[in-house]
């Protein structure tokens, strides 16, 4: 059995040939350099938006025993929101204090 060589790009497409895609519109290098920026929009566009205005969210992890993890699980729930907001607002609240 041989092994395969290195790919190497090569124009298989005659110039004179007129490609299309699959609802008849042409494709050249507007379509192809409009398709990319399409893709990477809906790339970047993935994920949690951010909560800093700087467009960087840090991530915090930390232990906790199973006790204030319940603690902290039924004190959100009580509150009526999730585990992740109801930190965000404890620690807000700690870290405005004045006194």
């Amino acid at each position: 059995m041989s092994k395969a060589g290195p790919y190497r790009l090569a124009v298989d497409i005659p110039e004179s040939e007129v490609l299309h895609d699959s609802q008849g519109r042409v494709v050249d290098e507007a379509y192809v350099d409009g398709a990319v920026v399409e893709a990477l929009a809906r790339v970047r566009g993935r994920g949690r938006p951010s909560l800093s205005e700087s467009g960087e969210s840090p991530l915090l992890r930390v232990r906790l025993s199973r006790e204030l993890d319940e603690a902290v699980r039924k004190a959100a729930n009580d509150a009526g929101a999730s585990r992740s907001e109801w930190v965000r607002k404890v620690l807000d609240q700690a870290t405005h204090r004045t006194g």
